[in-house]
């Protein structure tokens, strides 16, 4: 019996490493098109205004070259056993992805092998692969091709996974089977909402990207921040933590096998020398890691706006800041 087409990507890509895979159809539905202009319109996306410009691609895949029919979906669990231990224990915490090598490369790395089969096996086609660097709907597709859910922490969840796993894509106008969604499971759980210090989760299955630490000390530009929040001076995790699917992951020992992701030693070297960290050793934590994307003075920004909001805290004798408690904290520290 001939093997599918898919089956066989799928065995590939599984032998390269990739631990979850799945295909789409290259389209959004009318819904999704209308969540997504929605949601600039309200101003969400805060300053990312690549967000906005790129949107022809995103809701079309229009000027690509090409006009794709499928995308392939593949996923890579960066969760590692070290991980959740070595940031509760941090004062200054880093989101976990970012704690091992900039998965962007490793992940093109990984995939490189599958994209010249397909270009041989389908010369009169078109290929090709975006971590990040294309302006496409990634969980969407990852949704529709199978990979998991799209939580009410906006993150793609899988039953069996979690969520602490990179997606990249291959757009191509090869004609793939979709692989079929699989239905929602976080149920009447709330804890990532409750969880989130600012309120950046506003709603079930919402996000004002404003008020999100990771877009605070990543996205955000300005020399000064106005939203309180404490310990986290990159990206952070705290939606991810409290989800029981992935202590659920945690628990089935799901971690990753990719050398890259394990904790980089210049991490482990400079955890408790953060506050002072020099601009030399900066560049020689942030090296051929996803912290490259934010410079020096954004890192020292973070560090300060994290050790004021935490100094102001216990003067007050209050517990960790929350959104209800935005403005009394921000008089404060005016």
């Amino acid at each position: 019996m001939t093997m599918r087409i898919e089956d066989k990507i799928i065995s590939l890509a599984q032998s390269l490493g990739f631990d979850l895979v799945g295909f789409a159809k290259a389209e959004l539905l009318h819904n999704e098109i209308q969540d997504i202009k929605t949601w600039v319109e309200k101003g969400f996306h805060g300053n990312m205004t690549w967000f906005e410009k790129s949107l022809p691609i995103r809701l079309k895949l229009e000027n690509l070259g090409f006009q794709p029919k499928s995308v392939i979906v593949l996923g890579l669990i960066y969760l590692i056993e070290e991980g959740k231990d070595f940031i509760e224990s941090s004062e200054l915490k880093i989101s976990q992805y970012a704690l091992g090598k900039d998965y962007h490369k490793v992940l093109k790395n990984k995939a490189k092998p599958l994209l010249k089969w397909l270009c041989s096996l389908f010369p009169q086609n078109h290929f090709r692969q975006g971590v990040d660097s294309l302006p496409v709907s990634e969980k969407i597709y990852g949704k529709r091709a199978g990979i998991g859910w799209i939580g009410k922490n906006t993150n793609l969840i899988s039953p069996k996974k979690g969520s602490y796993f990179f997606l990249s894509v291959i757009l191509t106008d090869l004609e793939l089977q979709e692989s079929g969604e699989i239905a929602d499971r976080c149920g009447t759980c709330k804890k990532c909402l409750e969880a989130c210090p600012t309120g950046a989760l506003f709603d079930e299955y919402k996000i004002d990207a404003r008020k999100c630490i990771s877009y605070l000390t990543i996205e955000e530009r300005s020399e000064k921040l106005e939203v309180p929040f404490q310990d986290w001076i990159y990206g952070c995790d705290i939606c991810q933590m409290v989800c029981p699917w992935n202590e659920k992951a945690i628990k089935w020992k799901r971690f990753s096998l990719v050398e890259e992701f394990q904790i980089k030693s210049q991490i482990l070297e400079f955890k408790n020398k953060l506050h002072t960290l020099s601009e030399k050793e900066w560049i020689e934590l942030q090296n051929q890691s996803a912290m490259e994307r934010i410079s020096y003075k954004q890192f020292i920004r973070n560090v300060k706006w994290v050790t004021k909001i935490k100094i102001t805290n216990q003067q007050a004798h209050t517990p960790l800041v929350n959104h209800n408690d935005k403005e009394s904290v921000s008089e404060s520290l005016q």
